[in-house]
């Protein structure tokens, strides 16, 4: 069963006076702080792994709102069922890829 993360609520100063072992807390993503000053809420400190997860739900929920990423989503699903695909190699040679174009290395050419 996957463990709940804990909001912790902290003032601005002790988050000051304690700031890198938040970040080591936070980090491990069993806790994120939320940061007060005054009573009120001011800011939230989260692991990275946390934000990065935060990041790709708020970009789910974005396609899922999005008319149009939604009719291209419906479309390749159609293409797919119809076998309109290509594997990677049609797909360069379609589009004029090469391995090469890739590699960060200049072609010298001689002449």
């Amino acid at each position: 069963m996957k463990d709940k993360t804990i909001a912790k609520i902290i003032s601005a100063t002790e988050a000051s006076n304690n700031f890198g072992s938040l970040i080591d807390e936070a980090a491990k993503g069993r806790s994120y702080f939320v940061v007060t000053r005054l009573g009120k809420a001011r800011a939230v400190v989260l692991g990275i792994d946390q934000y990065g997860r935060l990041l790709e739900e708020l970009e789910i929920k974005a396609e899922q709102n999005d008319a149009k990423f939604q009719r291209s989503l419906r479309e390749a699903r159609q293409d797919y069922k119809l076998g309109r695909v290509m594997n990677e190699k049609e797909f360069d040679k379609e589009f004029g890829f090469s391995k090469d174009m890739f590699s960060g290395e200049e072609q010298s050419q001689d002449g």
